[in-house]
């Protein structure tokens, strides 16, 4: 029989996170793993996907646990996951942000099976105590970075462990081809260099720091467009950079396309990648558009120094040194040369280190540990 897995997803908006877990989803093994997710709504393209791939889905919201006025609903919440374990008979739980990590320990009281969580972004030795994250059989960070955060844990070189995000080589291959590009949908002219940042519109993506320097960037070459890809949930952050494109006279440079389903298009439009941000985990559209042969420039936030070689795969600049930003995306722009060798590179970089077939053999490597050692702390 093969091992009930029960998923938990906080969100269904088709970025980062999601989009892991669905590569990890196809991957597995179906006659060793039976996966099942729990999602907010059916509301939203995470759910919509997983429905058009065949996945059992059970819907069911989990409130944001740090907020009291959701109290009563987080108790249903936990009482109805608890039912969902049970009719489905789950041998393992993984919680695929720890904010879902309190419903997994809550509604598990009892019911000895283990419990993972992945850990994305950067924690605070609160954030891990209020999310319960010591109660848990085993964290999975997305780089080595993130592991170091549970350094209080006497333990936790044995249960903190880094798996990096895996890419689809196949989607996200160069010699792919389409019917209709991306430059021709934003009348993009074929001489221009595109710059593209991809992620949130938030100030931790960093996109203001790429629009305070893009006047230097066109002045120096007016051949350049800059792709910005996302939606936000930060409505002040957004008419700060409206606001700054407007002052800067920067309109008819910069382009944005919302959230976009067709990301290997949208890479293929793309001729250098930005990536500013002031925090980050993994960095997960780095290492596509380096699969992708597309050169990257990031800041040395998180795990991004991890997924970027510095000097081989693009460049890495010292967050707040706006100068050290220019001075790379400028080479870049520069030499067409440069672009083509740092984008090979970067594609050897991911076949070598990111592959999906790396990350599926290492997490379910997870699994089979907590399953032979049963019980969680």
């Amino acid at each position: 029989m093969p091992v009930n897995i029960l998923y938990l997803s906080p969100s269904n908006r088709w970025l980062g996170a999601r989009i892991s877990l669905f590569v990890l989803l196809k991957k597995l093994d179906q006659k060793r793993f039976h996966p099942i997710i729990v999602c907010p709504s059916k509301d939203g393209p995470f759910a919509r996907i997983l429905e058009e791939s065949g996945f059992h889905v059970e819907y069911l919201r989990l409130w944001n646990w740090r907020k009291y006025k959701y109290v009563f609903l987080r108790m249903v919440s936990v009482w109805k996951l608890r039912n969902i374990i049970k009719k489905h008979k789950i041998d393992l739980i993984h919680c695929n942000e720890f904010w879902t990590a309190p419903y997994a320990f809550w509604a598990t009281r009892g019911i000895p099976i283990p419990l993972i969580s992945h850990v994305r972004l950067s924690m605070t030795p609160k954030k891990i105590k209020d999310y319960y994250l010591g109660h848990l059989t085993k964290i999975i960070c997305v780089c080595k970075a993130l592991v170091e955060e549970f350094s209080a844990w006497h333990d936790y070189k044995q249960r903190v462990v880094p798996i990096y995000n895996g890419v689809d080589l196949q989607s996200f291959d160069p010699r792919n081809t389409f019917e209709t590009s991306l430059r021709s949908e934003f009348s993009i002219p074929a001489e221009c260099i595109v710059i593209g940042l991809v992620g949130q519109i938030s100030k931790r993506k960093g996109q203001d720091l790429l629009i305070g320097i893009a006047p230097r960037l066109i002045k120096h070459n007016p051949n350049i467009r800059f792709l910005i890809v996302g939606s936000s949930r930060e409505p002040d952050y957004v008419k700060q950079i409206n606001d700054m494109i407007d002052n800067l006279q920067l309109k008819n440079y910069f382009i944005f396309t919302g959230d976009r389903e067709d990301m290997p298009r949208v890479y293929q439009a793309i001729d250098i990648l930005i990536l500013p941000s002031q925090r980050e985990g993994f960095g997960r559209v780095v290492a596509e558009a380096e699969a992708l042969e597309i050169p990257v420039v990031v800041s040395d936030a998180g795990g991004l120094v991890e997924v970027v070689e510095h000097g081989r795969t693009g460049f890495i600049f010292n967050l707040g040194n706006d100068q050290e930003m220019f001075d790379y995306l400028k080479k870049l722009c520069d030499d067409k040369n440069l672009r083509i060798k740092m984008g090979k590179e970067g594609r050897k970089l991911v076949e070598e280190c990111f592959s999906q077939e790396i990350m599926v053999k290492k997490i379910t490597g997870v699994y089979e540990e907590v399953l032979k050692h049963g019980k969680r702390d």
